[in-house]
């Protein structure tokens, strides 16, 4: 098995040759298999990621979702700790430059964790054991690990491998949803 910096090397390979009209053509593809898919229907409290440039772009789904009357967060660097935090969304809010230069709330209006009904996440790699391969700061299985709710990884299709090292800090996920399928992880039995 591939360990996880492995696991980055080999994705960041096959991302440096994505074309900007290729990640717009799949991310558009992949929110529309989001949107029909049933884990969306009623969540009414969204957590979604803002998307790096190689990533899945969400901000026009945040968007649309704030349109509908549905209320979403993202994550926000808290200024005077380390981390962060889900804020919720405004739709005329302002937006400023986050640490990783992901844009963030300028304004922190902290999100109520237990409100959230699903949470839209991003990942380097997923497998379809629900474990995903993160950029390796940790944040976001720090940000999931305070919610209950069904996780979503929305990733486009190579990203879904075979196998993923897990370690006791990953937080799994729940269902993938890629340009062409999705995919609902089996509960394991205890």
């Amino acid at each position: 098995m591939k360990t996880k910096d492995e696991i980055r090397r080999m994705i960041r390979v096959k991302r440096a040759g994505l074309t900007l009209e290729w990640i717009d053509t799949h991310s558009k593809a992949a929110i529309e298999r989001l949107r029909e898919s049933d884990v969306l229907k009623g969540a009414v409290n969204l957590a979604c990621y803002l998307a790096k440039p190689f990533e899945i772009q969400t901000q026009r789904f945040i968007e649309s979702c704030l349109m509908e009357g549905k209320r979403v967060c993202v994550p926000r660097h808290i200024d005077d700790q380390e981390g962060y935090a889900w804020s919720w969304v405004s739709p005329a809010g302002a937006w400023r430059d986050g640490p990783w230069h992901i844009a963030e709330p300028a304004q922190f209006d902290p999100a109520d964790t237990n409100a959230i009904e699903l949470a839209i996440v991003p990942a380097v790699a997923v497998d379809r054991a629900g474990q995903r391969v993160g950029h390796g700061g940790g944040n976001f299985d720090r940000l999931l690990a305070g919610i209950t709710c069904t996780r979503v990884a929305l990733v486009f299709d190579f990203q879904v491998i075979e196998e993923v090292p897990t370690e006791s800090h990953d937080v799994p996920i729940n269902v993938i949803v890629t340009e062409n399928e999705t995919y609902t992880i089996q509960a394991k039995p205890v």
